[in-house]
């Protein structure tokens, strides 16, 4: 190692550790460290991935709750408005139209009647009933039949349709419905009926009024003649006429009569609670698939590992659980307290993903990084570097956050010096290094870095600089020359150097510890990152001048418990001979030290 890191006094030029420091950063006569690396190149932004099947599906099965409340909420309030509504009872009178006797062929024929004559006619049926005649002669025959009147009583008339198999011709029919509505269904039928009787009467009363009113016209024809002139031809036809039309006036039945008599309902046709409720389901359905995918457009939240993947263009190294507070609270990280832990479990895992990451040795240092504070960061490089030391690798924390560090903390070593103190020279980098006794040692000996970096020392396989006190200008000392040259001192002793630093989107340091390490792990909390912040680090991601290794992904709760073991579970993977009872299995599957004897 340097001697001015390890073996200086760091005194300096006199004038404070900060002034030393800020001279040399400055480019001027003091250190020279190894060289910045240039800037990378520019790099498009990849474009977006459209939306597949199992997206959509997503987004249905995320927003299930919202979707059956919708349905659940318009089929019920479908159904409870409809039961609440009159019920209405609905009754059908059948007239038949019946052309007149044909007087020139009496016995065979009746007078021919086009079909639009007879669908003009009978379209003008409704017109009819509704006047107000039809009205006070149904009424009368209502009042007769003791039947009192509503002010909820329609009725219409229509045109019943002539079905031959599937082919319906409502052209041809010559069937009319005299239909009434009403809350009362007595009512309905009473006055389909009555409306029916009364057109009857009506229309025959008409007929005759009109051979009435010929057959006057013939007789004044017939008196005007006198004499012999009563014995010519014209006076004989005129004679002829007036017996025809006396001959139709007994005939006449004005064309309609009643075919089938309305009959009383049974059963209301409105309203249809199941109907309605039907009808409800299927437009609460649609509402509420859009209004999930309306909401989703408006949700930002991360659902899934795989989408942080897509959104940073990097691999998942692997899930780590949230660590609880208790364990928090503890003196040294889960991992190294813990080590049968499934956290420790997901820490081995992503210590496994890296090891393939830097399969050909090109990663002696790397930096952990997250989008904003409080996602983890810290705890994460911790018990990634107690992972990694478990695992025989000669690991260096540096905790380079010099605005809220928390290394000390989490592996309890003194922080009076550190990372602020070396770089501005007033520490040597021995003296600030802090080891973490990995195995215990028996008589308590003496820690010597020197013969940890030649492999001497097996007690401990893990050594932290911690950040020293808050300098006051933290961006400073992060982006200058001499932690570079630290950092490259310790590749040269470690296995691995692991370098803390703030949120990348709070300050910059993030950006200048890149350029002076060989990877960066990115930590991201599903329950805390946002969309928009994952976008935006992923902008600042592609413009680091480093390796980009992959993410970290901080589940908790049920979405993460499927991705790694529970505590204890590596005491499930017991023999149990086959044909072995139920209780012999739960005794395997339980740990070791609580098992008994069967």
């Amino acid at each position: 190692m340097s001697a001015d890191y390890l073996g200086g006094n760091g005194s300096g030029d006199g004038s404070g550790p900060w002034q030393v420091f800020a001279a040399s950063a400055g480019g001027g006569q003091g250190y020279a460290g190894p060289p910045m690396q240039a800037p990378p190149a520019f790099v498009p932004e990849p474009e977006p991935e459209g939306l597949t099947l199992r997206d959509y599906l997503g987004v249905l099965w995320r927003r299930k709750w919202i979707i059956l409340l919708v349905v659940a909420v318009a089929a019920g309030s479908a159904f409870i408005f409809s039961g609440r509504q009159t019920r209405m009872y609905e009754s059908s009178a059948s007239l038949i139209y019946e052309q007149g006797l044909d007087l020139a062929n009496p016995l065979t024929g009746q007078v021919p009647s086009s079909t639009a004559n007879l669908d003009r006619e009978i379209a003008g049926i409704g017109d009819v009933l509704a006047s107000p005649d039809m009205r006070a002669r149904a009424g009368e025959l209502l009042r007769q039949a003791g039947v009192a009147t509503a002010a909820d009583l329609t009725i219409s008339a229509s045109q019943q349709t002539s079905k031959t198999g599937t082919t319906s011709t409502a052209s041809t029919s010559n069937v009319v419905l005299v239909t009434a509505q009403s809350s009362s269904p007595r009512l309905s039928a009473a006055a389909a009926n009555a409306y029916a009787t009364a057109f009857v009467t009506a229309s025959q009363e008409r007929q005759k009024a009109q051979i009435t009113a010929a057959s006057d016209v013939i007789k004044g024809q017939l008196n005007a003649y006198t004499g012999s002139s009563r014995q010519s031809a014209d006076y004989i036809l005129l004679k002829q006429r007036l017996q025809d039309l006396q001959i139709l006036k007994a005939t006449a039945t004005g064309n309609y009569r009643v075919l089938a008599p309305a009959s009383v309902a049974t059963s209301p046709y409105s309203p249809k609670p199941l109907r309605s409720a039907l009808l409800g389901f299927a437009v609460g359905l649609f509402a509420g698939i859009g209004l999930a995918f309306l909401l989703e457009q408006f949700d930002t939240r991360v659902r899934r590992p795989d989408e942080i993947a897509a959104l940073l263009h990097l691999p998942i190294l692997g899930r780590v659980p949230k660590i609880s507070s208790k364990s928090l609270s503890e003196d040294l990280p889960a991992t190294l307290r813990h080590p049968e832990g499934h956290v420790a479990e997901a820490f081995r895992m992503v210590r496994t993903n890296l090891d393939f990451m830097a399969i050909d040795n090109d990663i002696a240092s790397l930096a952990v990084s997250s989008c904003i504070q409080g996602e983890g960061k810290s705890v994460c490089l911790a018990n990634l570097a107690v992972a990694m030391a478990l695992a025989g690798k000669k690991v260096v924390v540096v905790d380079a956050d010099l605005r809220r560090p928390r290394q000390h903390k989490l592996f309890d070593v003194p922080n009076q010096i550190g990372v602020s103190t070396v770089a501005a020279g007033q520490t040597r980098l021995l003296d600030a290094l802090m080891p973490v006794e990995m195995l215990q040692s028996a008589d308590g000996g003496a820690r010597d870095f020197a013969a940890w970096a030649k492999g001497a020392d097996s007690r401990s396989r893990l050594y932290v600089l911690p950040s020293g006190p808050l300098p006051p200008n933290p961006g400073e000392i992060v982006a200058s020359r001499r932690l570079g040259a630290i950092i490259e001192e310790l590749e040269g002793e470690a296995d691995l150097v692991l370098v803390d630093t703030p949120a990348m989107l709070a300050v910059g340091d993030t950006s200048a510890v890149a350029a002076k390490v060989d990877g960066l792990v990115f930590l991201v909390d599903m329950h805390m990152i946002k969309k928009p912040q994952l976008l935006t680090a992923a902008d600042q991601l592609r413009r680091l001048p480093t390796k980009m290794l992959g993410v970290v992904v901080r589940m908790y709760g049920k979405r993460g418990s499927r991705y790694y073991y529970s505590p204890g579970a590596y005491y499930r993977y017991s023999y149990v001979e086959d044909g072995g009872t139920g209780r012999e299995r739960r005794q395997a599957g339980r740990r070791a030290a609580d098992r008994t004897e069967v």
